[in-house]
């Protein structure tokens, strides 16, 4: 006889009221995800964390990402962490400040630097493709920075989320009888010109869905199992389920 796992009660799970504050307030709304998804840890502040205190200047939305790090350190355990310490470097469109990477070196984000004036609150954000080779691309991020490090955040949360299922390819309108349960994060799509996730939320729920008009891969994450078992009713081909 096969026998199943028990699902334990996931207890309270993370609201989704943020949600409303991204248009208004970005960096509310970073706080307030982060500050429910990730528990809490009990840290001393590394001695590269103490050195970035000595920075200085930096924009408002960075400097605030980096004060929410030490109260969730989970956020430099992603994968793809913003970095700690931003790097300086130069390129052909003047110098810059790199605050996060991903696979390796092979892309890179960044802002100006010095900024780009004394009211500049909210820096334009760069990509840069292969920064280290002969012929780096760089282009315009749609988001400015603070709604950048949300995106990035969402994305870096989903890879590391606990629980997680991901469907195989369908047809865009298998995700129908999603949309009454999911809530839009009003962002958009991240990295376009690779798969444009866009996201999504419901209680304890994160979703990362990459669509067309014909069709759609979804994944999701959750701190706890139990939140991704109703999932299984929608019917679809999985490629990995934690529930």
């Amino acid at each position: 006889m096969t026998q199943t796992r028990p699902v334990p009660a996931p207890g309270s799970v993370p609201e989704v009221d943020w949600v409303h504050l991204v248009e208004t307030n970005p960096l509310q709304a970073l706080e307030a995800f982060v500050l429910g998804w990730f528990p809490a840890e009990k840290t001393e502040p590394t001695a590269e964390e103490r050195t970035a205190d000595k920075l200085g200047d930096l924009p408002e939305a960075l400097a605030a990402f980096h004060r929410l790090a030490r109260l969730r350190p989970a956020l430099h355990r992603f994968h793809d962490p913003v970095l700690k310490r931003p790097e300086h470097a130069t390129g052909p469109l003047g110098d810059r400040l790199i605050f996060a990477v991903m696979n390796g070196d092979s892309m890179d984000w960044s802002i100006p630097w010095p900024p780009e004036g004394a009211t500049e609150a909210e820096p334009r954000v760069w990509h840069t493709e292969d920064p280290q080779g002969s012929e780096p691309e760089t282009t315009l991020e749609e988001e400015p920075l603070s709604r950048f490090l949300l995106q990035f955040t969402l994305f870096g949360a989903m890879n590391a989320a606990p629980c997680q299922a991901w469907t195989y390819c369908m047809p865009t309108v298998r995700l129908k009888p999603l949309w009454s349960t999911l809530r839009p994060v009003p962002l958009s799509p991240f990295l376009p010109t690779y798969t444009g996730e866009r996201f999504f939320m419901a209680p304890g729920l994160l979703a990362q869905i990459s669509y067309d008009e014909d069709e759609a891969i979804a994944a999701f994450g959750a701190p706890h199992r139990t939140v991704l078992t109703p999932l299984l009713e929608h019917g679809f081909r999985w490629s990995r389920f934690d529930g």
